[in-house]
């Protein structure tokens, strides 16, 4: 991984490019906090609508709040580190709707980071 969490590895792996097709029983791995690997949660919340969808939704906002926390305690003060630490805080907001049941509100919440 790059040092500020943005290598653009991360595709989609469970989604369709093409057709936006996702099948939410899949987990999304979670290795960065990239533009991709976002687009790649919010097209699994949206398609969520199971309780074990909405675990697995969870678990991956936990991986995007671990790796912005290891970024965050890791980076010196920029404008990089404000836009980290509003994702940081987007993913505790987003994981706290997808526990309410809520998964399209969370998935609203982390489109601003786009």
């Amino acid at each position: 991984m790059a040092q500020n969490g943005h290598n653009r590895t991360t595709g989609w792996q469970e989604v369709n490019p093409g057709r936006q097709e996702v099948n939410p029983g899949h987990i999304v791995s979670v290795q960065d906090f990239s533009s991709d690997t976002l687009r790649n949660i919010i097209a699994h919340l949206k398609a969520s609508s199971s309780f074990e969808h909405l675990v697995y939704r969870e678990a991956e906002l936990d991986a995007i709040w671990t790796i912005t926390g290891f970024f965050l305690a890791n980076e010196p003060a920029s404008s990089t580190r404000d836009e980290v630490n509003r994702i940081h805080a987007g993913a505790q907001k987003a994981h706290d709707l997808v526990a309410e049941r809520r998964p399209g509100a969370a998935a609203t919440v982390l489109e601003a980071f786009l």
